[in-house]
C-alpha cells in the first residue's frame, strides 16, 4: 500500500512540476528578452553597455511616459532606449525645456540636463515623439524635427523596458511569477525523482515476522579456545 502511495505521489509531483516549469519557461521565453543598451539617451537610469529586460508589445499598447527599446531610424548604432512623450494626435510644445502636452505641463522627475531647444509639434497618427532622459546629450526626436516632426513609426516601438530603468527597478509581477513557477516546478520534479528512487519501508507486520524469525533461530555460541599446552622441560 505504501509503495503504491509513493508511486502516485512521485507521479503527481513529476507531472505537476513539469507543467509548472514549462509554463514559467514559456512565459519567460515568449514574453521577455534580455537586450544590451548601446546609446546614452537614458544615462542616469540605464547606462550604455548595461542589459535590460524588455516585454514585447503591440503598437496599440504603446503608452506615454514609458521607456521603450526602439528600432532607431537615426544615426544610433543598435536599438535605442527612449521614453515615449507623445503619440498620434498629441500636441507637444517645448518652451525653454519645459514640456507642455495637450495644454498641460508635464512633470518629469526623471529628466536631467539642460534642454535649450524650443519646438511645437503635432504628432501624426500611428507615430510617437521620443525623448531621452538625458536631455543635453540624447539623440532623439528633437534632433530630427524636419523629418515628420521627428516622430517615429509605432511599429518600431515594439519592446517596453520593464527592468531596470529610472522609474521602476523591481521586476514586473508577471516575470516574477514565471520565475517562481519555473523554480517551483524544478523542485517538484527533483522531489519526484527522489520519491521514485526511495527504497520501500517494510510494513509493521513484515517487521514483526522478521523479528520472530530472528528470535527462533538457535543462538550461535562462540567456540571456546583451548589454552596452549605447556611442554615439560624434560621433553624439550
Amino acid at each position: 500500500m505504501r509503495t503504491r502511495l509513493r508511486k502516485v505521489s512521485a507521479w503527481t509531483c513529476g507531472v505537476g512540476g513539469a507543467l509548472s516549469a514549462a509554463l514559467g519557461l514559456a512565459v519567460v521565453l515568449t514574453g521577455y528578452s534580455p537586450r544590451s543598451v548601446a546609446d546614452a539617451a537614458m544615462a542616469g537610469g540605464v547606462e550604455p553597455g548595461e542589459h535590460v529586460i524588455t516585454d514585447r508589445v503591440q503598437a496599440a499598447d504603446v503608452q506615454r511616459g514609458e521607456v521603450y527599446l526602439v528600432d532607431s531610424p537615426w544615426t544610433v548604432r543598435g536599438p535605442a532606449v527612449e521614453r515615449v512623450i507623445a503619440i498620434g494626435g498629441d500636441h507637444l510644445v517645448s518652451d525653454h525645456g519645459r514640456l507642455v502636452l495637450n495644454g498641460r505641463p508635464l512633470d518629469e522627475p526623471y529628466a536631467s540636463g539642460a534642454d535649450p531647444l524650443d519646438f511645437d509639434v503635432t504628432v501624426p497618427p500611428g507615430r510617437a515623439f521620443l525623448l531621452g532622459d538625458r536631455r543635453d546629450t540624447a539623440v532623439d526626436s528633437r534632433r530630427f524635427l524636419g523629418d515628420r516632426q521627428g516622430t517615429v513609426d509605432l511599429a518600431k516601438v515594439g519592446e517596453r523596458v520593464v527592468w531596470p530603468h529610472a522609474d521602476t527597478h523591481p521586476l514586473p509581477g508577471k516575470l516574477v511569477t514565471a520565475l517562481v513557477d519555473l523554480i517551483l516546478g524544478a523542485g517538484l520534479v527533483l522531489a519526484a525523482v527522489r520519491l521514485a528512487r526511495r527504497r520501500p519501508v517494510p510494513a509493521s507486520g513484515d517487521r514483526r515476522q522478521a523479528t520472530a524469525r530472528a528470535a527462533a533461530r538457535p543462538a550461535v555460541r562462540p567456540e571456546k579456545r583451548q589454552p596452549p599446552r605447556k611442554v615439560p622441560s624434560s621433553e624439550r
